[in-house]
């Protein structure tokens, strides 16, 4: 539920579909998305110089506190996957948030690669953050 109008990060809901199925983080701890953009500049002989836009994707990171070997586990797969040359289908990415006014807005990133990045820091009496990293294709409104 928003606070004072503002979205905060217990609005989002995170789902995440690799190629084998459903990826059940126990503490998601944050979820970053950032849109990538391809520019490129031209300028005409009047000196005005326009700059076109392209969209070539979004990628972003999800960061979990370490409870159990989901994370390890899924990295593991894929890397058997890999060597034994079977092939990594993408996945996707559903962000599902409660707005201010009580909707909800659902997104969907499509043809997501995901990399675990961090697989944590292991420290005596601290917990363990783990990074998996991703990079989709795009992103549409779902509803």
């Amino acid at each position: 539920m928003p606070t004072l109008g503002y979205t905060v990060g217990r609005d989002i809901a995170v789902d995440i579909n690799t190629p084998t199925g459903k990826l059940r983080i126990p503490k998601i701890m944050s979820f970053d998305s950032k849109p990538q953009v391809s520019t490129h500049k031209i300028t005409p002989l009047n000196g005005i110089t326009d700059e076109l836009q392209i969209p070539v994707g979004w990628n972003g990171t999800i960061t979990a506190e370490r409870m159990d070997a989901t994370l390890d586990d899924f990295w593991a797969r894929w890397e058997d996957n890999y060597y034994n040359g079977i092939d990594q289908p993408r996945g996707t990415i559903t962000e599902t948030i409660t707005e201010a006014n009580g909707t909800v807005s659902v997104y969907r990133y499509e043809g997501v690669s995901f990399h675990l990045t961090d697989a944590g820091n292991k420290q005596g009496e601290k917990t363990v953050n783990q990074t998996l990293s991703w990079t989709a294709n795009r992103r549409k409104k779902v509803n």
